[in-house]
């Protein structure tokens, strides 16, 4: 096994993670974590990792009763989340990763992406005092050596005219991967859940998939070296998926960049039409390995997720 420092487990977390330096995209935030595990897990050689974008946690209740219920969907082992609230106004002012990890009775470590400012108005509602918004790792086992890696190129939400009319979604801060090692026995895995940059309409195409890829290329920089497996899920934003998996070319800037770098797209055995993941038919849920071996995965049913959130659960279970 390699180095293993076990996260520093903390019994509830302060008011906010993040100190307000204001107009950047470099935010200075602690990282969040609780133990709310009744029993070690078994051993295994044997993992379900799930991906979920889980919208805000606008939905909580509704999507830990999927997790619950779902009788399709292999209950996870590891989940990603990305877009998590943390004391927003417009998710009920609760702590959706540590809420999601004291239902399902798991380990969890939490990243703030951002500082998400007062609006009126906005995609999902209205927030009347700053808050937190970030990514997660969940577990049934324990996690070590945990970062939340802020990436270095990454665009800024900083607008004062958004920030002046209160509309849209003025923010600080920038996109971050939270990075952990899973211990099983004395065996590792690491995983990252992501949440690489969206589209915009001030951005073209090249642009936009430039920011994507130069966020891909850190992770991939960040696992060289590593002795043991690695395993990339979450929301990746990458809207020419779709397009590259129906060509059946590798010209998607992201997902390219990962396959060249030795990681193995967990669902390549789905048709393109299996793997749609958005509302609007798009695939950028995605979850990939290196060192490891997927050996089945799916996408959550719309008929059990559907309007749970604006993307369904990706999962895979893997041997490493």
């Amino acid at each position: 096994m390699g180095s293993w420092c076990e996260f520093a487990w903390q019994a509830d977390g302060p008011d906010r993670l993040c100190a307000e330096r204001q107009g950047s995209t470099r935010l200075d935030c602690r990282v969040e974590g609780g133990d709310f595990t009744e029993a070690p897990a078994p051993l295994t050689d044997e993992l379900v990792v799930c991906a979920y974008n889980v919208e805000r946690g606008l939905r909580l209740d509704e999507q830990l009763a999927a997790f619950a219920h779902d009788a399709e969907m292999p209950t996870p082992d590891v989940l990603l989340i990305s877009e998590a609230d943390r004391g927003c106004t417009r998710s009920g002012d609760r702590n959706v990763a540590r809420e999601y990890a004291r239902a399902l009775g798991m380990y969890y470590v939490y990243g703030v992406e951002f500082i998400e400012l007062p609006r009126m108005v906005g995609p999902s509602g209205r927030i009347r005092t700053r808050c937190e918004h970030g990514n997660a790792i969940l577990s049934r086992y324990p996690l070590g050596n945990v970062r939340a890696i802020r990436h270095e190129r990454t665009r800024s939400w900083n607008s004062p005219v958004q920030r002046l009319l209160r509309v849209g979604q003025p923010r600080f801060g920038g996109r971050v991967a939270v990075t952990a090692d899973v211990r099983i026995g004395e065996r590792l895995l690491r995983v990252y859940s992501v949440h690489f940059e969206s589209g915009h309409l001030r951005f073209g195409p090249r642009r936009r998939d430039g920011y994507r890829r130069a966020q891909a290329s850190e992770l991939i920089d960040d696992v060289a070296g590593l002795e043991h497996g690695a395993v990339i899920g979450g929301d990746m934003n990458v809207v020419g998926f779709l397009d590259s998996l129906c060509d059946g070319e590798a010209h998607e800037p992201t997902t390219a960049a990962l396959a060249e770098a030795g990681f193995d797209d967990a669902h390549a055995t789905l048709s393109p039409s299996e793997r749609v993941t958005t509302d609007d038919g798009l695939v950028i849920d995605v979850i990939v390995g290196r060192g490891v071996r997927f050996v089945e995965s799916g996408v959550g049913r719309r008929d059990t997720w559907g309007g749970l959130s604006d993307h369904l659960p990706v999962w895979t279970r893997l041997r490493w």
